[in-house]
């Protein structure tokens, strides 16, 4: 491991060492474990019980539905409500959730022995049963989750073990597990509620929904009956949905809110010297990027991809837009990640464009560009409206509300692009399915090659850890050099701001922050 990928790790973890064991499946083996690592915030003295927190979100959650959200921005919402049926370290090792332990008889067989005497919100047993009826109910035409697809059908040997039968080996399943996938929802709440089961989410996390006012607030209350006796700490948290982020940061300062995750760079550096705020810096998987609908005018056309492609000053966009902090993407890993590949060099080439329109016959190119109304996305939006605009593409901007710009791209495919971020994922496979494969719901396009999708293929089917960071490189150089299905900007630290008073707080390479664990000092 090169000095540049350790001193990465060290700082994401917060000089907790971060060991890699993404591709630690292989057959016959086992796996109970315990957490690896402690909060930071937990060492200066034990978790206090009781009290409220609340919280500022700069949208509101999709749908409580986990097979139906359509943001990475849901999880943070979704995981105080729902326990999974594996989780997740801060460094993305698996660990035991509602499954205990697991173990692989051979590549196409995943056994989980779950946890007894759980139950969810309505006093319905979790069982074999129900973990076959959330399967495969992930797996439905009703849902938008196609990170289990490898999963052929679910054996439930008795109601406290379960045998997945894989229709080829997927090197991803046990991760996939730990997101939305995996998030186990009450079988009785669902046949009971049906269409409106969102309106009435029942899991078996450690919290309740309360209430629930679209785009105004989320009230959580803890639930007394959670299996892991002694959590959660808190016996409320309140999210209140705040778009604007000034707004976010005054209220944090005023005492109206005590934690606001994912501060911009600005509004961090106001804060540093604020003797009541603690800020949590941390690098994530995430990044930036621009979502485009390839199956028609102009991205149907390969030539205009690329020169957006390389029509875009990523640099320029870091130091306009965050203040110099961040680093240019090329791929959809971030540089230390062992699933990146150094040798891909993405280059600001406005002449390079320009040529690529030129020998196509192009004249005149034009797109749609759907932001928010958020001035961070604004300002991005027109910066590279600007960019484009010097290689003789033209960007008009049309802004909606976060949720009303996702469903129109994403689900209505009625829009040209999007601007976005990719949140990261557990496993860097269920991250290639998801942007690249050619029947994934954030591929609205649905464009593809025969050769990535066999390196897809490939890269599932292959728990070697380094072989597989070989062929996410692959997959990268043809997804975006070559095809240019989807276009990355740049990564950015996640910060997260919270009042002094806020206790346990855990980070993790995902950069979304998990509620469930926090405490207050009184």
């Amino acid at each position: 491991m090169s000095k540049r990928k350790k001193s990465f790790l060290t700082i994401v973890m917060l000089l907790v060492a971060l060991t890699m064991v993404m591709a630690g499946c292989s057959s016959n083996s086992s796996t109970k474990e315990k957490p690896s690592t402690k909060p930071d915030s937990e060492a200066s003295g034990e978790p206090k019980q009781g009290g409220e927190l609340t919280v500022a979100y700069a949208v509101d959650i999709t749908n409580f539905d986990p097979i139906k959200g359509t943001t990475g921005n849901d999880h943070a919402l979704l995981w105080p409500v729902y326990e999974p049926l594996v989780k997740f370290t801060p460094d993305m090792k698996p660990e035991p959730g509602l499954a205990e332990s697991w173990e692989y008889p051979d590549d196409k067989t995943l056994v989980l022995h779950l946890k007894k005497d759980v139950k969810f919100h309505d006093g319905t047993p979790f069982n074999g049963e129900a973990v076959k009826f959330n399967i495969d109910r992930v797996n439905s035409k009703d849902s938008q989750i196609s990170d289990l697809k490898s999963i052929e059908s679910v054996e439930v040997v008795d109601d406290s073990t379960v045998k997945l039968h894989l229709s080829k080996p997927d090197s991803s399943i046990l991760l996939a597990l730990s997101d939305r996938g995996g998030m186990m929802v009450s079988p009785t709440a669902v046949e009971q509620y049906g269409a409106d089961y969102s309106q009435h989410p029942v899991g078996a996390g450690p919290f309740k929904v309360k209430s629930h006012v679209p785009n105004g607030e989320i009230v959580y209350e803890a639930n007394k009956d959670y299996w892991d006796k002694g959590k959660p700490y808190l016996d409320k948290i309140t999210v209140k949905v705040i778009p604007d982020a000034n707004s976010q940061i005054n209220a944090l300062k005023s005492g109206q809110v005590d934690f606001v995750p994912g501060v911009a760079v600005q509004n961090a550096a106001s804060l540093e010297k604020n003797a009541d705020i603690v800020l949590n810096s941390e690098n994530t998987l995430g990044h930036f990027m621009l979502y485009l609908k390839a199956s028609v005018e102009p991205f149907d056309n390969k030539a205009v991809r690329l020169a957006v492609l390389y029509g875009i000053d990523r640099e320029e966009l870091i130091k306009a837009i965050n203040f110099g902090q961040g680093e240019v993407a090329d791929q959809p890993f971030p540089k230390g990640y062992w699933a990146h590949d150094d040798s891909i060099s993405l280059k600001y080439d406005p002449e390079k464009s320009k040529q690529l329109l030129k020998d196509a016959g192009l004249k005149d190119v034009s797109f749609t560009l759907v932001t928010y109304p958020i001035e961070y996305w604004s300002r991005l939006a027109n910066a590279i409206k600007g960019q484009l605009e010097k290689v003789g593409i033209t960007v008009n901007i049309e802004t909606l509300e976060a949720n009303a710009a996702v469903q129109k791209f994403m689900t209505d495919n009625n829009t040209d692009a999007l601007t976005g971020s990719w949140s990261g994922r557990p496993d860097p496979q269920m991250t290639i399915n998801s942007l690249y494969s050619k029947d994934s719901f954030y591929n609205p396009g649905k464009i593809s090659t025969p050769e990535l999708e066999g390196l897809i293929s490939e890269a599932a089917s292959t728990y070697e850890q380094e072989k597989r960071a070989e062929l996410y490189g692959k997959i990268s150089n043809e997804a975006i050099i070559q095809q240019g299905i989807a276009i990355p900007l740049f990564t950015t630290p996640a910060t997260h701001a919270m009042n002094k008073k806020v206790k346990g707080f855990e980070p993790n390479l995902l950069g979304k922050p998990i509620f469930s664990t926090l405490w207050v000092e009184k």
